[in-house]
């Protein structure tokens, strides 16, 4: 077509194809100017009701005059084939600015702002876009935006055919078909993507979906298919830690309202979100939260009024009008509360190898009357002698003073009363007065998983097993309340609150121990029933203004809250963002789904900042005997306890995250390929032949073992069957027995044997200690595990097939044994430690003093199945290089007195 003539115009160049139709560079040879000139498709020349339609169209867009529209310059036909003349905007599209990485924050809200502009001038009018994407904005090289192909989607309104999600139009040809959805589908709106009516709230979608890209450089939903992505539309959450920290808040609120799936709780007008991110744009270097923003407008419309009042009022008469002070809305306060110098807020803190810090338990609590809040702490650099403590600190004083006796201590809860303090410590649920007072043992509790303290004298607790317990405020017997329902695919309820009626408990509902998106849940105590009341939320708690406060993906959200009926009544919106919560996904991580932040009845909040930590990228590396690391693949990936084959030819590993999937690596062509697609998998190994890899999965709930061809040419297929997590240890070198754990509530972890043939199980270590990580000697008689049994973690041998003795390996510590290829060394792990012991010959097992090879921290480690691998020759270690970060300790908190009055501005519910 280049070359040639539609009517006066001379084809040039072809600029790029689309759903409706080609784009072409043309010079008008009758104006002497560059146009562009969009062929339409095929069905517009067969169908007139339709071309009519599409004119009466372009003639109400021939009508939009403004600078950041694209204008069009008519319709035209030649050779009875219609196409458009459009303004030819030089410059990148936004889409290929994004190939790059993402747009720095004032350049984000100076391309947005002037999208919205676009957007506002065309809803004004009455036309909607309904195809906005990167694509389809141009940046023009003065810094120009410039909207391209508006209103065009509008022509396919009326649709004959039935619509089909599968064949949403991101592939140009499909586009061009009958009855495929509208709108480009990564960009579309939930109501797009059912085929349903829209309106310019599906422009306002799409306008968050482009603001989230610029600022992430990620699509706000992503998948492998269309399919996929529809999916992710309909029923996930962008990832909203992936916002650089330097985003406001109040274009984070901006954001959250723009992509709100239900359209009547929507942003409701695109001019709204350009004025918030001008007034961002008009205040450089000062980041104003939108709670400040309304409580400024507030101040001074009440000083505005009380003005007038003062003056057309008389002193006499004003005395009946003065209002009572519980009427007047009080200033909203924000302090921060800083540690004292080089302690961190210690919650049951995790530490990884890079000295990454975070909390995993709720370590502040506030009073109910919002005097003072405990929190506990402990030194940045601790020694063996140093630990968590509690300290109370009074808001009147300047000075924090730590509470005796509690050393050890985390955790802290208060009463109903403010007269106590519950806290943990060595494996007691202890409480202390907050006055002062020698603290006192309630009952044991091995592990914990959060506490409150009930109006009536019960202290509820989420227990080891996974399950909810409550004991007396004085003391007694824990009582069960409920176990987790593994039919329903629950793993764990934790972080309970009782409600303050007393007639329900809300909490933490996890469907396995790596769960990213938990449930929020509310038990009826009256039958011991619960349902649940929130997806992708955790740390639930009742406020007194008539909300469910809850975390999700580190926001605090509200929701009004019927007590009586125990329902949300409307939808959540984000209070408070970048709250510090225990939900990741990473081998270190003690998910909790725990929040740091505390509420008062009496209107305030304190909370720490930090967010969600972050997925790893790592790195596959072979480490040699003295700990020089050599990098294996090129590129780097959440990779998750890695396993060799046997002629180290391939790599299998398993990736971290929610949709963590079994991968293979092929080491001679550097490619990795995806074996598995869907659920989750939890560990991976191969059989001793190398053509399956086993591993374990869950759809939901439990993980149990499956296999699959390595070359995926059949479907997976189920090894066990069983109520409890099971993951895949060893095979034996004949490849008749597989070696895996499977996690008990009641022994924690126990090792067992699965006959190949038979599928016979048999038990190999179920005491009450935990047995874990087992490992098949070359010759098959000998198995190597790792138990707790002394009071910590030492590597054991024991033999495979007859009963004997018990020999143990490591003296200071280890686990994650492994064995050289030939039989004769025995390795494993203590932290960053990796030791050898060479081994004996001889009809019994003998060995030799355990000998350090190196110390080297920074790669991943695992107590359940290892995390690593050896070479053929027993040289090197395949082992996973983990990300460098650094620390992040928490040392301060951020105190918001009477925050309730921005509560209720937020999310009104009609409660006083």
């Amino acid at each position: 077509m280049i070359g040639t003539s539609l009517s006066h115009y001379r084809i040039t160049e072809k600029l790029g194809q689309g759903g409706m139709g080609e784009v072409y560079r043309a010079e008008d040879t009758n104006l002497s100017r560059q146009v562009a000139i969009k062929v339409l498709p095929d069905e517009f020349a067969h169908d007139a009701e339709r071309l009519a339609r599409f004119e009466r169209e372009a003639r109400l867009l021939a009508s939009l005059n403004h600078p950041n529209i694209a204008s069009i310059y008519g319709l035209e036909q030649a050779d009875g084939k219609p196409f458009l003349v459009l303004e030819l905007v030089e410059g990148q599209t936004l889409s290929e600015r994004l190939k790059k990485g993402r747009i720095p924050l004032d350049e984000t809200l100076d391309i947005c702002c002037q999208i919205a502009e676009g957007l506002e001038a065309a809803h004004d009018k009455g036309i909607i876009h309904r195809d906005l994407k990167p694509a389809n904005v141009k940046v023009t090289p003065d810094g120009k935006v410039k909207i391209l192909d508006f209103g065009l989607a509008k022509a396919f309104n009326e649709q004959a055919a039935p619509v089909d999600p599968s064949r949403s139009p991101t592939i140009t040809e499909q586009m061009t078909a009958p009855g495929v959805i509208l709108g480009t589908a990564a960009y579309m709106s939930p109501e797009q993507a059912r085929g349903k009516p829209v309106d310019k709230r599906a422009d306002i979608w799409a306008f968050g979906c482009v603001l989230y890209e610029c600022l992430t450089g990620r699509r706000a939903f992503q998948g492998d298919t269309i399919t996929e992505v529809v999916a992710s539309i309909l029923k996930s959450e962008p990832d909203w830690t992936l916002l650089p920290a330097e985003a406001p808040p109040l274009v984070r609120v901006v954001l959250r309202q723009c992509l709100r799936k239900d359209p009547s709780l929507r942003l409701r007008d695109i001019g709204d979100a350009r004025i918030d991110m001008q007034e961002e744009i008009d205040r450089p270097g000062e980041k104003v939260p939108v709670s400040r923003r309304l409580r400024l407008q507030w101040m001074m419309a009440a000083c505005a009024a009380a003005l007038v009042i003062g003056v057309l009022i008389s002193p006499t008469v004003m005395k009946y009008f003065r209002p009572s002070v519980s009427q007047v809305p009080q200033p909203v306060l924000r302090s921060t509360v800083r540690l004292e110098s080089g302690y961190w807020l210690d919650g049951r803190r995790w530490r990884s190898p890079d000295g990454f810090d975070q909390p995993t338990r709720t370590a502040m609590a506030i009073s109910s009357d919002g005097r003072f809040m405990v929190y506990s702490a402990v030194k940045e650099n601790p020694g063996p002698q140093d630990r968590s403590r509690l300290y109370l600190r009074r808001f009147d004083q300047m000075e924090a003073k730590p509470i005796a006796r509690t050393e050890g201590g985390d955790n802290p809860f208060l009463s109903p009363d403010d007269r106590w303090i519950g806290f943990w410590a060595d494996g007691k649920l202890m409480k202390v007065s907050a006055e002062s007072g020698i603290p006192r043992a309630l009952c044991d509790v091995n592990e914990h998983f959060g506490f409150s303290w009930g109006t009536h004298g019960r202290i509820v607790f989420a227990r080891e097993d996974n399950g909810l317990s409550s004991v007396p405020a004085d003391g007694g017997k824990p009582e069960t309340l409920t176990i987790p329902d593994k039919s329903k695919g629950e793993f764990a309820h934790r972080l309970p609150h009782f409600l303050p009626t007393g007639k329900g408990i809300l909490f933490t509902m996890m469907r396995d121990p790596w769960d990213v998106q938990p449930s929020v849940a509310v038990l009826e105590l009256a039958t011991r029933k619960w349902h649940v009341l929130l997806e992708d939320a955790a740390d639930a708690q009742y406020v007194a203004t008539g909300h469910l406060a809850f975390l999700r993906q580190g926001t605090l959200m509200v929701a009004p809250f019927d007590l009586n009926k125990l329902e949300v009544t409307a939808q959540p919106v984000p209070a408070v963002v970048n709250i510090a919560q225990a939900l990741n996904a990473s081998e270190y991580s003690l998910d909790s789904g725990a929040g740091q932040f505390s509420i008062s009845n009496a209107g305030s909040v304190v909370y720490a900042s930090g967010g969600i930590s972050p997925d790893r990228k790592n790195s596959l590396v072979w480490v040699d005997h003295k700990g020089k690391a050599e990098p294996i693949a090129s590129f780097q990936a959440p990779f998750f306890a890695p396993r060799l084959s046997h002629d180290g030819q391939r790599i299998v590993y398993s990736t971290l995250g929610m949709e963590g999937q079994v991968w293979t690596y092929d080491t001679n062509r550097g490619t990795p390929t995806k074996l598995t697609s869907e659920g989750r998998t939890f560990f991976v190994t191969l059989t001793p032949d190398g053509l399956r890899v086993v591993f374990g999965w869950s759809k939901t709930g439990p993980s149990n073992i499956y296999s699959q061809p390595v070359d995926g040419s059949s479907a997976m297929e189920r090894l066990t069957q069983s109520e409890h997590f099971q993951m895949p240890g060893s095979w034996s070198p004949d490849g008749g027995t597989l070696a895996f754990v499977e996690v008990h509530p009641e022994t924690i972890g126990d090792i067992q044997f699965l006959n190949a043939r038979d599928r016979q199980i048999t038990v190999f270590a179920n005491s009450r200690f935990q047995e874990l990580c087992p490992e098949f000697s070359p010759d098959g008689r000998w198995l190597a595990y790792a138990s707790n049994e002394s009071g910590q973690f030492e590597v054991y041998v024991r033999p495979f097939l007859k009963t004997g003795g018990k020999w143990q390996i490591s003296n200071t510590g280890g686990g994650e044994p492994l064995w050289a290829p030939d039989g004769k060394q025995l390795f494993y792990r203590c932290g960053d430690q990796v030791w050898a012991v060479d081994l004996q010959a001889g009809s019994g097992f003998s060995t030799n003093k355990p000998r350090l090879l190196f110390k080297q921290s920074g790669f991943s480690q695992q107590t359940i199945i290892p995390a690593w691998d050896i070479s053929l020759d027993g040289q090197r270690f395949l082992m996973v290089k983990l990300e460098e970060r650094k620390p992040q300790p928490v040392t301060e908190m951020i105190l918001v007195q009477n925050w309730f009055e921005e509560l209720k501005r937020l999310c009104p519910t009609g409660k006083n």
